[in-house]
């Protein structure tokens, strides 16, 4: 037929598009027609742990809820940032005891026991530097003439700490985290503002929180004058920020985030394998399901790549 070999691969092109765009307007189903017991069928599926597949209706349950939850309205449609969900673990009871709250959890308790344990319309400071007695950089040496000039070192040490929590509570600031530490002297000027402080929080849960709360994480108060400086608008906002016991442990929940929804699954369980088991399916099931409700045309993509497999090959 003489027909050049370029033109018959552009014409499998061609009905490969055309197939894709049938499919498309003719058999593709949206996935906001579904409904819920779909999502609840792909959640059950899913499960492959003889240890949680005797409850499948509750898992499957606590899996879509939580994708839910964390449901973005965008110009370009829902977006689910699947990172705003975090999984804690708390041995004890049934795994059926599992809990979905809503807010970002993390697994700590409050620096000093007479600091509030709720605290409403929360401005949240996020630190990356502690909080303890200021002491001189390692090689710098300060020669004393006079041994009552140590006191007066003591105290200057005491002030530039005190000056610190003050710059950070003056700029309304009444949640204070940090990745490293908080000293008595700190905890007290917190527990005179009413301010609730929280130290040693893991760095991938502290980011996190100021993503959803709209803070900025600082590592340094010095300006480039020498002065140090904390502004208002380094802060982050939620509405609620308690702690709470759930079974043996504390944890701090940040309800009602300003920037983005976020949600927390606490999982229950007899001992540290069941409770493995049971985070090894939430989490592995939850990008799935991501994905499931954020692009309407799923369904439609798969067949298009499968279409295109078995045409041009």
């Amino acid at each position: 037929m003489k027909v050049h070999p370029t033109n018959i691969i552009a014409g499998y092109k061609i009905a490969a598009k055309e197939s894709c765009r049938y499919i498309e307007d003719k058999l593709a189903v949206n996935v906001d027609t579904l409904g819920e017991e779909a999502l609840l069928n792909c959640a059950k599926t899913s499960m492959s742990s003889k240890l949680i597949n005797a409850d499948p209706n509750f898992f499957a349950n606590l899996v879509v809820n939580s994708i839910r939850a964390i449901k973005q309205e965008t110009i370009l449609g829902p977006k689910y940032n699947v990172k705003a969900i975090n999984i804690l673990k708390a041995h004890g009871q049934s795994s059926t005891d599992s809990l979905l709250i809503k807010g970002y959890a993390i697994q700590t308790v409050k620096a000093h026991q007479q600091m509030p344990s709720v605290i409403k319309k929360a401005r949240i400071a996020c630190l990356d530097f502690n909080l303890n007695k200021f002491r001189l950089q390692m090689g710098v040496q300060v020669l004393v003439d006079d041994p009552k000039n140590l006191e007066k070192i003591r105290q200057k040490e005491c002030d530039i700490l005190k000056s610190r929590v003050t710059k950070i509570l003056e700029s309304g600031a009444n949640v204070i985290l940090t990745k490293m530490g908080i000293d008595d002297l700190a905890s007290k000027y917190m527990v005179e503002a009413g301010c609730l402080g929280l130290r040693r929080v893991d760095g991938g849960d502290l980011h996190r929180i100021a993503k959803l709360t709209g803070a900025t994480v600082i590592s340094t108060m010095a300006t480039p004058e020498g002065e140090e400086v904390f502004d208002s608008s380094f802060l982050g906002e939620c509405d609620e920020v308690v702690e709470e016991a759930v079974g043996d442990n504390d944890f701090v929940f940040f309800k009602g985030c300003k920037k983005s929804s976020a949600c927390t699954i606490v999982l229950r369980g007899a001992n540290e394998y069941m409770l493995d088991e049971v985070e090894r399916y939430a989490i592995y099931h939850l990008d799935p399901f991501m994905t499931l409700f954020a692009w309407e045309n799923a369904l439609s993509n798969l067949a298009r790549l499968l279409l295109e497999e078995v045409l041009l090959t």
